[in-house]
């Protein structure tokens, strides 16, 4: 059920206080990047150790997303969020104050809590905004993840370059408390299905989802540092499949299923997810592979730009601008061809940035502007995705199918980060660590063919809406996706 409308809040305010939320997380996903080097050094570790402070963020989300989510949809969306950035908040202020790097991990996994806020704001959005403002809010929102990614790095290398490692977290407490401020006064808690609170928490389903994606983020992880063959990385990816295998019968015999897998079998909502992956597999190739680019220096490597980090964070940014624009254009696009337009486009424009940098990376400025191609399909995909999820999830699951949505795209960014970081490792200029340039021309042009799996895709998706269980209670219409078509 919707909320009345005459106790809407204030869509701008609304959705101020949405993109604060979800962009205290996108910047907390990447700001750390830049930072390792200083880390690794100023907490006496090795770069292998310190490389866990992203891979423990990955784990915490994947495991924490689609719980949150999932009881967000039983308990009240507003209510999962402000629970969402409490914990992002106590265990930003305890990475603060982490005395050594495996606290500093360890609060780092629990900041992985902040992931939920993305699929829970969508929902709320969902409920809350005037129907003629869902769309542009689903796709402005959405497009937060790599708009708000792109400007971490350049903020953690900002703060990094003149002050303690520290100052991040506490720049990133700050911005917590302002959200957190900005959803009590404005966000209004949604409108719960009735006996939603009488449903069995999946207690049995959740521990064995987030054992399986455990084993799977830590094997993709890890597959360099340990070798892709060997017994132990093996043995993680073999642990994994059987416990997915568990959660299958484990969820088909629950009354009240953490995941409901008719839907994620439901083939529109499958191809949804395929795509999601893509779309986290594509860009961080780009992640990984440009800012080495760009700060190499020339008389190390002939195809070197030999910027800082903080020159390179500036070169950067106008793909995370792109990305907030292509995610508000979404709408009128869906609006006028249909909801698979905008993925279309956003498949397109990342190859094609793939494809031209493949070609030609050789000046500083072109790779800015080439990387805007990616931005800008990386705006269309995610705004889409949150889109098709609408049109097919039931509205009283939304959180939980974003939330599942948001932890396939998370694995498919550990899969293009380790990918990357593979090439890197494995072409390297003869007698050196240093990368060989086929190593940069190799992972674009690997970006390039998944994009084009990607225009297959988008080109067999039907979305139509999964239909299951009882019917809605009076007053809550079918899901139409972000606006009525």
């Amino acid at each position: 059920m919707t909320t009345p409308v005459a106790s809407r809040p204030n869509p701008n305010a609304l959705l101020a206080a949405l993109l604060v939320s979800v962009g205290s997380y996108t910047l907390m996903q990447t700001m750390v990047v830049p930072a390792l080097p200083v880390l690794t050094e100023k907490l006496e570790t090795d770069t292998g150790t310190a490389a866990w402070l992203i891979t423990a963020f990955l784990l915490g989300s994947a495991v924490l997303t689609p719980v949150l989510s999932a009881l967000g949809d039983r308990f009240g969306h507003r209510r999962m969020l402000l629970v969402a950035l409490g914990a992002f908040l106590a265990s930003t202020l305890g990475a603060a104050a982490a005395p050594d790097v495996g606290t500093l991990i360890a609060m780092r996994a629990l900041e992985g809590v902040s992931m939920a806020m993305l699929p829970l704001a969508l929902a709320i959005i969902r409920e809350s905004m005037p129907p003629e403002r869902i769309a542009a809010s689903f796709g402005v929102t959405a497009a937060m993840l790599g708009g708000g990614a792109g400007l971490g790095l350049l903020v953690g290398g900002l703060i990094i370059e003149d002050h303690s490692w520290r100052w991040m977290f506490g720049f990133e407490a700050v911005l917590i408390v302002v959200a957190a401020g900005l959803v009590l006064r404005f966000v209004p808690e949604t409108t719960r299905r009735p006996g939603a609170a009488d449903r069995r928490v999946d207690v049995v389903g959740a521990v064995v989802l987030a054992g399986a994606l455990s084993l799977l983020l830590l094997g993709i992880t890890q597959g360099d540092a340990w070798g892709w063959t060997s017994p132990g990385l093996l043995g993680l990816f073999a642990g994994s499949v059987a416990l997915f295998a568990v959660l299958v019968v484990v969820e088909n015999r629950q009354k009240d299923p953490l995941v409901d897998l008719r839907l994620f079998a439901h083939p529109p909502m499958l191809v949804t997810n395929l795509a999601a992956l893509l779309l986290g597999v594509v860009p961080f190739f780009f992640y990984v592979l440009l800012p080495l680019l760009l700060q190499m220096p020339g008389e190390v490597a002939e195809y070197g730009q030999g910027h800082s980090v903080v020159e390179s964070g500036l070169l950067l940014l106008p793909a995370s601008i792109c990305t907030m624009a292509a995610g508000g254009a979404t709408a009128p696009l869906a609006a006028r061809f249909g909801p698979r337009a905008p993925l279309f486009v956003a498949m397109i424009l990342m190859t094609l940035g793939a494809v031209t940098t493949a070609v030609w990376h050789g000046g500083t400025f072109e790779l800015a502007a080439l990387f805007c191609l990616v931005g800008a399909g990386s705006g269309f995909g995610f705004a889409a995705l949150a889109d098709l999820v609408a049109s097919i999830v039931p509205r009283h699951e939304l959180a939980a199918g974003n939330g599942l949505n948001t932890v396939v795209r998370t694995v498919g960014s550990a899969i293009g980060s380790q990918a990357a970081a593979a090439l890197l490792e494995a072409r390297t200029v003869a007698g050196s660590g240093v990368p060989a340039e086929s190593a940069f021309t190799t992972g674009f042009w690997l970006a390039a063919a998944l994009g084009v799996v990607g225009i297959v895709l988008v080109a067999v998706l039907r979305p139509r809406p999964y239909r299951s269980g009882p019917a809605p209670a009076a007053g809550a219409s079918a899901p139409q996706g972000a606006a009525t078509r």
